[in-house]
């Protein structure tokens, strides 16, 4: 019989994390429950092919992320609609699209399970993990948006922004939820809603 080779040593355990945090949460799942996952023999093969289980974790989120990363900054990138309010929302469609595709993809709704775990765990520093994997885009967003909302103090902006991002994490994972029933709309359908209610939590007037 063939042995597995270190790369799909590696591919198996972040898989495995990626299923197991995903369906049980970082709180209940040990570094013994991903090696025996990932059918690996050896107790410490975590910490030979990634260091820690924080680097493990970080590994399964730049699993897709490069991907949606590239397709995100190739969306803001074709936004030309010039009408302020108009414009906004094709740029949170653009910034939308990719991550909330993913729920189509072979698991991709354990991605996105995923993703809601890390970003909403307090052990974890969103932004660190997000500037450590290169979100180019995301800065790219932040300063199209700022643009768009001229009138609103740009702190507000960027508070707004970051409460947005929890708020699409939930929404792609109420998306995943529907594909995994049966229940889902359109993609593009559902981008276009969520970007709509984006849209005007972010350009709400300040009292």
């Amino acid at each position: 019989m063939q042995q597995p080779t270190r790369q799909n040593t590696k591919s198996a355990l972040i898989q495995a994390a990626e299923r197991l945090f995903a369906e049980k949460g970082f709180g209940t799942v040990s570094v013994k429950d991903i090696t025996r996952a990932a059918g690996a023999k050896n107790p410490s093969v975590v910490h030979y092919h990634f260091g820690n289980i924080e680097t493990l974790i970080k590994e399964v989120f730049l699993k897709r992320f490069r991907k949606i990363e590239a397709e995100r900054r190739a969306g803001l990138a074709r936004v030309d609609e010039a009408d302020a309010q108009k414009r906004l929302v094709a740029l949170l469609e653009a910034a939308l699209t990719p991550f909330i595709a993913t729920c189509l993809e072979d698991d991709g709704q354990l991605y996105i399970r995923f993703c809601v775990q890390l970003f909403t765990d307090s052990r974890f520093d969103r932004h660190e993990i997000i500037e450590e994997a290169g979100a180019e885009s995301i800065i790219l967003l932040q300063n199209h948006v700022i643009a768009c909302l001229d009138g609103i103090p740009e702190d507000t902006i960027e508070r707004r922004l970051r409460q947005g991002f929890l708020i699409s994490l939930l929404q792609a994972d109420e998306f995943s939820r529907q594909v995994m029933d049966g229940t889902a709309p359109p993609l593009k359908q559902i981008v276009r809603e969520y970007a709509g209610s984006l849209a005007g939590y972010l350009s709400a007037a300040v009292d």
